[in-house]
């Protein structure tokens, strides 16, 4: 039976029988009984953090599936490691840690305000064992500029704003459509799906990718109606007009009747494609920059190293979420929210309260060279040095298992590579995670719904170069009331995923009721945040205001 402590009030949250979990507090000689939802059903403590009740009471992972995700198996074949880093059952190495919550009162640093556990990352940088090894991306600095901002909740909820996404975002900006493993053969062809609009994206030769609108330049009938291999032409069911792989017209039925018209659909509308470490990106707008020009330079040489191309997807799990692709996004782009949302994490580590951030235009990175060991929202401080210490026996533990499955390759690669975790993202919905994460985001509209989602969560796990590639796993779908843990094969990421989810449809709900109707962002850890909005009033044509 699940048991585990809070982290702030020591109280300890112990799974019954039937979803239950009994709340017992010895310090204050109280007990509770609630469901694992939140509902209070007899006791003295009525009320109880809904993240540790989920924790301890929701439906779980099976045991042999509860592996912290960085440390999953590849594959099947793959070898275990020995610490699998499971965090729910009470079997984890480090002992639990409860503190008394007393707030993080923060720092001036020479960049500004930083937490009190900050520590430079010229302290990491230059402590690498490796140096020579550093990219040279690693080495920069770029934290949002300006303070806190607010932001109209309108474009969180309202139609008029998703319409203007539509026009402005999804038919002007690169959006990662598949991983050229999704489709590997010539006439392989995947739907991607953006709001109202879908594009077939096709492999039209060895190394040639192209993208079309799905619809027919007859009477605009689907050319397909789900993802498929092999096809050696798009014909329309409805009438028969057919084009081949690259666009060009093969056949058009009757064409006595249709005098005039070859000239007008002899090639279907070409779409933007480009390639990038294994993934397929596609671009509606045909004056539209390259895609190496809108990532930047600083996004490209962040993951020249780590050659996502050479990944094997071992996880692809798509969820429909009740609420706006951007809260949904925005809830994976701060650490701030650990302290609330994941208590479980401060038992066994620090509370990410100094977790770095920068900003390269339409990419930011969160997370990037550090480790968090202290928890100064609990008042508990580690020396700079036993911090140190962690982050060399992190590197080398992940050295060790990295070395299993992509063999000496391991050794290119600094202390500060193996350690890091860090979530980016591409605007306006991508986030491959960087280091050796294996996370890739993609938040998407659900249709035409602006108060649905869909969250896409894809495991890209190590795998050596060169060495022939299992097929990718095929997508699982869950519906809104279905719970993360459904999908098994993403480990214990499924488990923050549902704490996650536990919040941001209340958020959707909560904005519609707000007043005054404006949300703030932070100075500095929700600084990738600010810069997600700046890009974004800046391709909707916004004032900061709207």
């Amino acid at each position: 039976m699940r048991r585990e402590p809070h982290p702030f009030s020591g109280a300890i949250y112990e799974e019954e029988a039937n979803g239950l979990v009994r709340i017992t507090d010895e310090k204050k000689g109280k007990t509770g009984l609630f469901t694992w939802e939140g509902t209070w059903v007899e006791g003295d403590i009525t009320y109880a953090d809904p993240h540790m009740l989920y924790l301890v009471g929701a439906p779980d992972l099976p045991p042999e599936k509860d592996i912290f995700w960085t440390m999953l198996p590849p594959h099947e074949t793959s070898p275990k490691p020995s610490f699998t880093g499971n965090f729910s059952r009470g079997t984890e190495a480090r002992p639990k840690v409860v503190g008394k919550y007393v707030g993080d009162p923060g720092m001036e640093t020479d960049e500004g305000m930083r937490s009190a556990a900050h520590l430079p990352q010229s302290f990491f940088l230059d402590n690498d064992r490796k140096p020579e090894l550093i990219p040279e991306v690693y080495k920069l600095s770029s934290p949002m500029p300006g303070g806190p901002v607010k932001i109209p909740t309108d474009r969180f909820y309202k139609q008029e704003y998703h319409d203007l996404e539509v026009e402005k975002i999804w038919k002007k900006t690169w959006q990662m459509a598949c991983r050229e493993d999704d489709i590997t053969e010539i006439g392989d062809y995947h739907l991607y799906d953006i709001a109202h609009l879908q594009f077939i994206v096709v492999r039209k030769a060895e190394d040639e990718f192209a993208a079309y609108p799905n619809a027919c330049l007859h009477r605009g009938r689907r050319l397909r109606e789900c993802s498929g291999k092999g096809a050696r032409e798009f014909r329309c069911p409805y009438h028969g007009w057919s084009w081949n792989l690259d666009g060009s017209l093969k056949e058009l039925p009757a064409e006595w009747d249709f005098p005039g018209v070859r000239d007008d659909v002899c090639e279907m509308p070409k779409v933007k494609v480009a390639t990038w470490n294994g993934f397929v990106f596609i671009n509606p707008d045909p004056d539209a920059i390259s895609l190496e020009e809108y990532m930047g330079p600083e996004m490209l040489q962040h993951y020249a190293k780590t050659k996502l191309q050479n990944r094997y997807k071992q996880a692809d799990v798509v969820k429909v979420i009740r609420c706006n692709w951007k809260i949904a996004m925005e809830a994976f782009m701060e650490a701030y929210h650990t302290i609330a949302t994941h208590p479980q994490l401060l038992l066994s580590g620090g509370d990410l309260s100094d977790t770095r951030s920068d900003v390269f235009g339409n990419w930011s990175r969160l997370g990037h060279a550090g480790l968090s060991t202290c928890s100064p929202h609990r008042g508990i401080m580690v020396p700079k040095e036993h911090t140190l210490a962690a982050y060399h026996q992190v590197a080398d533990f992940n050295r060790d298992y990295l070395r299993d499955h992509i063999g000496d390759e391991v050794e290119q690669f600094s202390d500060t590579e193996l350690v890091e975790q860090t979530f980016n993202n591409l605007f306006p919905n991508f986030s491959p995670w960087g280091g050796w994460a294996r996370i890739v985001y993609r938040f998407r509209p659900h249709g035409d719904n602006p108060d649905e989602c869909l969250m896409q969560a894809m495991l890209l796990a190590p795998w050596a170069e060169g060495k022939p590639k299992p097929p990718p796993a095929p997508t699982r779908y869950l519906q809104a009331d279905d719970l993360w843990v459904e999908a098994q094969e993403l480990g214990t990421l499924a488990k923050i995923f549902d704490q996650d989810c536990g919040n941001i449809p209340q958020v959707q709900l909560g904005l519609k009721t707000k007043q005054p109707a404006y949300i703030w962002y932070s100075q500095y850890q929700e600084g990738v945040i600010r810069n997600f909005h700046k890009n974004y009033e800046r391709a909707l044509g916004l004032k900061e205001s709207q």
